[in-house]
């Protein structure tokens, strides 16, 4: 191997990331660059001359920044720390701790004011990205699922949830208002479930599908799943990012959500089905971090998606319209647009 050549990533086991990581990991070598993947990066790592430079991918808390911290500081080549947070960090992250020593890259603004909040450095904002001609391709092999779709299903709008199931998700909002709504609605459309755990009654209602378990298939074929639907439906009240609503307008898509940081900085009410929330609160996350909730009431979520099932039924032009602007509106997100910023971080121009 040629000295200087090789670009160690550290990843945080989580799909998004890894998604993200093989995004960038593309363009790194198509500059000519070896990428390899570690769980952590040693001081033996940053030693050796076959590393040119260094990025961990991880969540801003201090049980998964623990192994970066030393590394980190003792290194003189390019490196960089490319973060998430969903809420306020705890003062475990200061307290005893080199974590302050740190810069980070932040994957919003939204992540950025939160880490600013109790002290922490952040030198940039790269906000994360999408695959735009991989997304245009999906879209063509997902019209083989439509298909299918529309002779099981007819007619009914087509809205599709995928993503985890925990406190922050909103599956349960999702629920209250789906059965808020009268029986005569519930039939013009059909909710597909891409999740797991707790669907709070939603599998008793015969307009309900659950395609399978968040994490059990290739991220292409979940894609595929958005493609094929009419509407991506986000409940969530708290993210980091929020990339499932990014992807959907990637691939040709409106979405169903509440307008809250960060989704605000990438979203558009221009296309997007899109209402307020009423107000923050906070929620301890394991002692890690305060988790931030934009807490909306679930009429406004049925509401919305009501009204975004009439343009779909009603308004085929305007609907059409919608999911153009989406797809056009996604091109400015592509991974060759947005991460070579992060690029120069490590070295690589």
């Amino acid at each position: 191997m040629q000295q200087h050549k090789n670009i160690l990533f550290s990843v945080l086991v989580a799909s998004s990331v890894i998604n993200q990581a093989e995004l960038i990991k593309k363009l790194v070598e198509a500059k000519g660059f070896k990428v390899t993947y570690k769980k952590n990066i040693t001081v033996y790592d940053i030693k050796s001359p076959f590393n040119y430079s260094f990025l961990w991918f991880t969540l801003a808390s201090v049980a998964w920044l623990g192994d970066t911290v030393f590394p980190y500081i003792y290194c003189t080549k390019p490196k960089g720390v490319y973060v998430t947070i969903e809420g306020i960090p705890t003062k475990a992250n200061l307290l005893c701790s080199n974590i302050p020593k740190l810069e980070f890259i932040a994957n919003s603004e939204f992540t950025k004011k939160c880490l600013e909040q109790i002290g922490l450095n952040v030198k940039d904002v790269v906000h994360h990205a999408i695959d735009y001609e991989n997304c245009i391709k999906l879209k063509e092999e997902s019209n083989e699922i439509r298909r299918k779709w529309e002779i099981e299903f007819g007619q009914r709008t087509k809205i599709i949830y995928v993503g985890r199931n925990d406190p922050r998700k909103g599956v349960e909002n999702l629920a209250k208002a789906v059965f808020s709504m009268p029986e005569n609605v519930r039939d013009k459309f059909v909710l597909l479930l891409f999740t797991e755990g707790e669907l709070y009654g939603l599998d008793r209602l015969k307009n309900v599908l659950q395609l399978g378990n968040f994490g059990t298939t290739t991220y292409d074929n979940v894609l595929k799943l958005i493609g094929a639907s009419d509407y991506l439906v986000f409940p969530s009240k708290c993210e980091g990012f929020g990339l499932p609503v990014l992807e959907a307008n990637a691939m040709g898509i409106p979405a169903i959500h509440a307008w809250f940081p960060p989704l605000s900085e990438f979203s558009s009410k221009d296309f997007n089905f899109v209402f307020g929330y009423q107000y923050e609160t906070m929620a301890n996350n394991r002692h890690l971090q305060y988790w931030i909730f934009h807490e909306y009431r679930p009429q406004l979520l049925a509401e919305m998606m009501q009204y975004a099932i009439d343009v779909h039924q009603n308004s085929k032009n305007e609907y059409n319209e919608y999911c153009a602007k989406a797809v056009e509106h996604a091109k400015n997100w592509d991974y060759k647009i947005i991460y070579p910023k992060l690029l120069e971080h490590i070295g690589v121009t």
